[in-house]
Order: structure tokens, then C-alpha cells, then sequence
């Protein structure tokens, strides 16, 4: 099995996938973003690298939900995950609507 697949089923651990795939691979594409933002690189770049964190954003929601609703630690921290989760696509669609 791939680690695609097995990060999409939710069956890595949460801790990994929240923290490692999901909030790290943000940290990585801000910083890719404002490396493109910063180096005026052209507006098709930017385009390129948002369009993909967009996609990556679907995907490791995905797993982090799956992974939570697997989780057979203390479901606080599962319950969490999920409000992370929702709390982000809030967040996006805000700072759409703020142009950000």
C-alpha cells in the first residue's frame, strides 16, 4: 500500500498525520508561497503553488478526519482534529473573502 493511500483511508496515526502531514506540509507551502511572492517569480508560479495546496488541503483534511475517526486513544484529541479541520476550511473561505 502507498502512503498516499493509507494517509487518505486514515489509517496512519493521527498524531503523524495532523502534525507532520497536515500542519508541517502547511508551514512548507507558506514558506514555498512567499519564496514565489518574494522572488516575483510570475503569477502562473503562485497560481501553480496555490492550486496544488489547494488540492493537498482536500486531501490531508481527509485523512485527518478518517485517521480521528480511527483513533483509539483519548477522543478529545480526535474531536479536536475535526475541529481543526473544519476551523481551516473556515479560515480559507474567509481570507477568500477578504482577497487574501
Amino acid at each position: 500500500m502507498s502512503l498516499i493511500g493509507r494517509i487518505w483511508r486514515g489509517e496512519e496515526g493521527l498524531a503523524l498525520t495532523f502534525w507532520g502531514y497536515g500542519f508541517g506540509a502547511n508551514i512548507l507551502f507558506t514558506m514555498i508561497m512567499l519564496l514565489v511572492l518574494t522572488l516575483n517569480i510570475s503569477i502562473w508560479g503562485f497560481v501553480a503553488v496555490f492550486l496544488f495546496r489547494l488540492v493537498y488541503m482536500v486531501f490531508i483534511s481527509v485523512g485527518i478526519w478518517r485517521s480521528a475517526s480511527r483513533y483509539t486513544g483519548s477522543q478529545g484529541w480526535a474531536y479536536l482534529a475535526k475541529i481543526m479541520v473544519i476551523l481551516g476550511y473556515l479560515n480559507a473561505f474567509l481570507s477568500l473573502g477578504r482577497g487574501v
